[in-house]
């Protein structure tokens, strides 16, 4: 522990100034006089409480509504029942124009809400057991679990009792609010099927086996870019609140409280290694832990597919709420249905989508009216769609967000349709670079940014491909950035095209992309994109398109001639060689001028395609980089 303690002290010389206000006011203080704001009114409320120490009880003023808060509300492993959702639906429709955002952790949000209504809010919401604490800054967030938890057929250890076990230890302890150098989120799952982003938080349980007994392997680590990497441990249930308890007391002590941008676990973590860390746990809880078992979580999630059927032979009906924008009204109707048609309890999942558990007549729910406004099934672009706040409420977002993810599934759904059960797709928005809408980890992700075009400032997106929440999850690549939102859809629909051309029956984008799009660079489908958008309205019998002949090459040189010599027949109706393989084209004739076949064909785009199937290795391009610079300088 000698390198952890001296690199800790080195890093906390200099403290940033939230730890510095931390040590001046305290958040039981903003607590204690949460009464006199709501007696006084929003302009009694001083500007580290309304900034800062509310948000540890999940209180936070958002400017974009003046004088009106936001509060989150815990939802542990997205567990609502009746009387909690009820609640929840009457207090959003009382107090807060009959709104509610349901979160990528599983969590509700309420907004619009005066302060002099908020005590009242929280007493309403804990006399049904559920509460605000610890849902914003620097605390432990909402456990998120597998929302068909002691459900579904292929979850082998039920972990709630344990969650519950692990929020005992912080909830509402004075000693544990607001005392973390930073936010840090959980996930536990016991099933096979990875319904709960179970690898992108700080500290993950996931459902493996070791020597015939099942328990849980540790990951660690995991933020926002980041997927959480093996620690190599293993834990059976009962140790799971223990090894919780050591790794929050070694964050709590080490972790680093200088820069607010690079103290997450991750930090620490990458600044000491794990196994430095492992070693503080062990001398934390006085336990050797096991080494790794055999990870089970591995298999795709299933929030696509209607319904579920349970262990009891009910089944759980899913509701798609497009980018998790809900109503109290709604909310209450749903907890009617799940009192009159299912057991009383409603599962909310990370994709911001929710199930009514314990349906036996599923017709008879789904002929309620409210299916009709939130579909059971859908197509691929809304099924799995995710979105985060966006400038309409949020500070930190670039863009409007929910509405941009919701039309670019509408666009979509209306050229493409492909259902739910066809497919599965994820693409999930975060409004700026925080990454609340785990765009890291979906089959398409989007970050909301802001830059400037022809010298004028223009809202766009970043977009990502290829992140995976099977077997041990990755992170998605950057492929496009600062795409402008109007166009974001022409690059898109470019993916999906390919997506629909390639795929298998009911198969997943990301099966997909593990199958077709990983064997081929980031680069070279970039360029497909690009080039497929430059020439499509004047030039669409040239559209680029992946082939056999495109995979798994081994340079981006070789890459560029598949595609020059698709791009050649397309132009001409003529092969340019004999042969189309890079070594075998040494002594062939030089192939014609793309333009004395076809007339059509611009003389500059000649020169570049010519120059991607050069017999002259000097001569050819290298890297797509070199061609995009040269499609610039010509109108297509």
């Amino acid at each position: 522990m000698e390198k952890l303690v001296k690199i800790s002290e080195e890093k906390n010389k200099k403290l940033n100034k939230i730890e510095l206000l931390k040590k001046e006011h305290s958040p039981q203080e903003a607590w204690e006089k949460l009464e006199y704001y709501a007696e006084k009114g929003f302009s009694s409320i001083p500007e580290h409480d309304l900034n800062f120490f509310l948000k540890c009880f999940g209180i936070f003023y958002r400017p974009a509504t003046p004088e009106r808060f936001m509060i989150r509300v815990r939802i542990p492993g997205g567990r609502l029942t009746y009387e909690q959702a009820k609640k929840l639906g009457e207090v959003a429709r009382k107090y807060g124009n009959d709104y509610i955002d349901l979160t990528t952790r599983m969590q509700v949000e309420l907004r619009y809400l005066r302060i002099e209504d908020i005590p009242t809010v929280l007493k309403e919401l804990e006399n049904v057991g559920i509460t605000t604490f610890q849902t914003g800054v620097d605390n432990f967030r909402n456990i998120v679990q597998d929302p068909l938890d002691g459900l579904a057929y292929d979850n082998v250890i039920e972990t709630w009792n344990i969650l519950q076990e692990i929020q005992k230890i912080f909830l509402k302890k004075p000693e544990w609010v607001c005392k973390l150098p930073r936010k840090f989120n959980i996930s536990i799952s016991g099933s096979y099927s990875n319904r709960c982003n179970v690898y992108g938080h700080d500290l993950c349980f996931v459902l493996a086996e070791k020597d015939g007994i099942f328990g849980f392997n540790v990951y660690l680590g995991g933020k926002v870019g980041e997927i959480a990497k093996p620690a190599d441990i293993f834990v059976t249930g009962d140790l799971v609140p223990i090894f919780f308890k050591g790794i929050a007391e070694v964050f709590k002590k080490y972790g680093f409280r200088d820069s607010r941008n690079k103290n997450r676990l991750k930090y620490l973590i990458d600044a000491v290694g794990i196994a430095e860390i492992l070693s503080a746990i062990e001398n934390e809880t006085g336990i050797n832990f096991q080494k790794a078992g055999k990870t089970l979580t591995q298999l795709e999630g299933g929030d696509y597919t209607g319904k579920v059927q349970l262990k009891d032979g009910s089944f759980a009906v899913h509701m798609i709420v497009p980018s998790g924008i809900f109503s109290g009204s709604d909310m209450i109707k749903v907890a009617e249905l799940s009192s009159e048609k299912g057991n009383g309890e409603i599962r909310l999942t990370v994709e911001q989508n929710l199930y009514i558990t314990g349906v036996k007549d599923i017709d008879g729910l789904l002929s309620d009216n409210i299916f009709k406004k939130y579909k059971n099934k859908s197509s691929v672009y809304f099924s799995n769609l995710v979105a985060c706040a966006g400038t309409k409420h949020c500070p930190f977002g670039v863009i409007p967000n929910k509405p941009d993810a919701i039309k670019m599934a509408e666009y979509l759904t209306e050229r493409y349709p492909l259902m739910c059960d066809e497919g599965k797709l994820r693409m999930y928005w975060s409004a700026c670079q925080k990454g609340c809408g785990i765009h890291g980890v979906g089959d398409i992700g989007f970050v909301g940014v802001k830059f400037k075009k022809d010298g004028k400032p223009v809202l766009g997106v970043d977009i990502y491909y290829g992140g995976t929440v099977t077997g041990e999850s990755q992170e998605g690549k950057l492929l496009l950035k600062s795409v402008p939102l109007e166009d974001a859809k022409f690059y898109v629909e470019e993916i999906i095209r390919e997506y629909i051309s390639f795929k298998k029956e009911k198969e997943s984008f990301e099966k997909f992309y593990r199958r077709i799009l990983s064997k081929i660079s980031k680069e070279a489908f970039k360029f497909i994109l690009i080039f497929n958008n430059l020439i499509k309205r004047n030039y669409p019998y040239l559209r680029l398109e992946i082939s056999e002949n495109l995979l798994n090459r081994s340079s981006e040189e070789e890459e560029i001639f598949v595609l020059g010599y698709q791009l050649y027949r397309r132009a001409t109706g003529k092969s340019p060689y004999s042969r189309p393989i890079i070594l075998e084209i040494y002594d062939e004739p030089d192939p014609e001028k793309p333009s004395r076949l076809n007339s059509d064909i611009p003389k500059d785009l000649d020169r570049i395609i010519l120059k991607m199937i050069d017999k002259d290795p000097k001569k050819r391009y290298k890297v797509f980089t070199e061609i995009e610079e040269d499609l610039k300088t010509i109108k297509l």
